[in-house]
């Protein structure tokens, strides 16, 4: 008998005109396909149902008791914006954590900003503009040793290797600020960086896993969408952001590194305590 995940997707944006038309109507459709591909390298006998939610209009699921885990999409949006529906999706998140220890939660760019801004806004974490500017095209991401050597471990039946770097596309200008090396939990690490942001995300075995980059956006996806939201670029300057887009990636290695996250065994929620709504470090006894 095939095993199910059931995955709450809960879309922060709608794909823009061309995506829709010509690629999926939902970012969720997107995660769904790709996180299916990657079964028959990391599960086969894996059945991945999910739903739709558009938190943008409020829509959440009635319970979680029907789903194994949640992914927050990106956004045009920023999580720091005082909108109706980002404070819902903040509060939220918020509450996943703290009272649905078996839900694992994955959030791709604004998803992981906004997850990071949810949990850890008492450590001093915060969310802002990048004073770089806009992260555009594919980069490389230098994974840190601490989340290889501790994934590896966590997910070794799962896959066959584990690169140290893997190229996303990007496209985002802001960013996950940690004021200091201790602002995360003790049971919580980066998972890497490249030259441009520091912060590329964050994971808590079996509870969080978020990345900076999108590994649901091929060159068709990211490509339209710079064009969209950026119709007013010199030429020059929208063909050097093209030429970055249209370059190999490893979105194909970094879904079954997702897919692996969701199957791993759920975090045990004695490890941390959220006390007030705000994420704290484990009581020292």
């Amino acid at each position: 008998m095939a095993r199910i995940l059931r995955i709450c997707m809960l879309n922060a944006d709608v794909p823009v005109p061309a995506v829709v038309t010509n690629r999926a109507p939902t970012y969720g459709r997107i995660f769904h396909e790709l996180l299916s591909a990657a079964t028959s390298h990391v599960q086969p006998d894996l059945e991945i149902i999910s739903d739709d939610f558009d938190v943008m209009k409020g829509n959440y699921p009635a319970s979680l008791s029907d789903f194994d885990a949640i992914i927050i999409s990106g956004s045009a949006n920023s999580a720091y914006d005082d909108l109706e529906w980002v404070r819902k999706l903040n509060t939220y998140i918020l509450n996943v954590y703290q009272n649905e220890p078996r839900v694992k939660i994955f959030g791709s760019c604004f998803g992981h900003q906004l997850m990071c801004q949810s949990l850890l806004n008492n450590r001093g974490v915060i969310v802002g503009p990048d004073p770089k500017g806009w992260e555009i095209g594919v980069h490389n991401i230098t994974l840190h040793d601490r989340f290889r050597t501790t994934f590896t471990k966590n997910a070794a039946t799962l896959l066959e290797e584990f690169p140290r770097s893997v190229r996303l596309q990007f496209v985002h200008h802001d960013h996950v600020v940690l004021p200091t090396i201790n602002s995360l939990p003790p049971t919580w690490m980066t998972v890497g960086s490249t030259d441009h942001c520091i912060v590329q995300g964050v994971y808590e075995p079996g509870r969080i896993l978020t990345l900076q980059g999108h590994f649901e956006f091929d060159q068709f996806v990211n490509a339209e969408t710079v064009k969209f939201f950026f119709p007013n670029l010199v030429p020059e300057v929208l063909s050097q952001h093209l030429d970055a887009i249209h370059a190999d990636d490893d979105a194909v290695a970094a879904a079954r590194m997702v897919l692996a996250f969701l199957l791993e065994k759920s975090g045990d929620q004695d490890t941390h305590k959220v006390v007030g709504g705000l994420l704290t470090p484990p009581l020292v006894e």
